[in-house]
């Protein structure tokens, strides 16, 4: 009976809902941030202060960007596939030649925008792993297959990394054989 009267009217911590969260207009507004050029913009804590919200979120917002575009773009690739199907499908015909590529490329679309992220989680653990140790054959392998691909910060990485510190890793820990005769470890 009471109960009711001392409520707790402090505000609940967590996520706000969907229809509140200013998110996307703070990554779209992140996306036209960089790609002015440096000299030209202002400090990411200026243009948070102009959207009105913390240098430290909006720093949380730019680090996840390009996951979260990859998502965009995979969403955006099953739309569009679903549509063609949808529309074949309402008008009662199979698809076109051309409709079937069109749902094929959209297909590879999105599978390229799923992959991208881990991709993306790989190239940031080789990152770390350069600052320690020299990489491997197979680290260098695939920082070359994901800057042919136009991954960031691939081919700048790759430019950092010492070739030959791949084909030093690629022997095994054993000294090196002498050039002469090989020796024998059975007792003469």
């Amino acid at each position: 009976m009471g109960s009711d009267s001392h409520k707790d009217t402090r505000p609940v911590s967590g996520r706000k809902p969907a229809q509140e969260s200013r998110a996307t207009e703070f990554r779209h507004r992140l996306i036209a941030w960089k790609q002015t050029p440096e000299s030209l913009r202002p400090s990411l804590r200026a243009l948070a202060s102009e959207l009105g919200t913390s240098h430290q979120l909006l720093g949380h917002y730019q680090a996840s960007l390009e996951k979260w575009q990859h998502k965009e773009r995979y969403h955006e690739a099953k739309r569009e596939s679903e549509k063609i199907c949808a529309r074949a499908s309402a008008e009662g015909r199979l698809m076109t030649k051309w409709e079937e590529q069109q749902v094929r490329d959209y297909g590879r679309a999105a599978l390229r925008a799923m992959v991208a992220p881990m991709l993306l989680d790989q190239l940031e653990r080789i990152r770390q792993d350069a600052k320690r140790v020299p990489l491997n054959r197979t680290q260098i392998k695939l920082l070359k297959l994901l800057a042919r691909h136009g991954f960031p910060g691939a081919q700048e990485l790759l430019g950092k990394c010492p070739q030959g510190s791949a084909k030093k890793n690629q022997a095994s820990n054993l000294p090196p054989v002498p050039s002469g005769a090989v020796k024998s470890f059975r007792t003469v």
